[in-house]
């Protein structure tokens, strides 16, 4: 995003304020991209189950230890795929909470 978006060019110069409006919007379009990369890696507790999701909660990765076919009955199995994604989802909230307390910091 410019500045020049805003059509504020003039005022914001005038009150010199052009410089921090810069700041703020290249702040922004960063913390846009960086959100854009973060990925969130999640193994389940018996560690049969791993599960890695993007930003927006897409699954980019789903893994099975071989021996969780023969020890699970598909019911379970179920169960235990949607806890793992679960967690992974809580866990990705909380970075992108994080990631957010960063950016007020940066823009403060």
């Amino acid at each position: 995003m410019d500045p020049s978006e805003f059509r504020l060019g003039k005022e914001l110069s005038a009150l010199g304020l052009d410089n921090e409006l810069q700041r703020s919007l290249s702040a922004m379009n960063a913390f846009q991209a960086e959100l854009e990369s973060i990925t969130v890696t999640v193994v389940s507790p018996d560690r049969q189950i791993k599960v890695t999701i993007g930003v927006h909660g897409d699954v980019r990765e789903l893994e099975f230890d071989p021996g969780i076919f023969r020890d699970q009955d598909p019911r379970s199995l179920a169960a235990a795929i949607l806890a793992t994604l679960t967690e992974a989802s809580t866990a990705m909230a909380a970075k992108i909470a994080a990631r957010y307390d960063d950016l007020a910091e940066r823009l403060s």
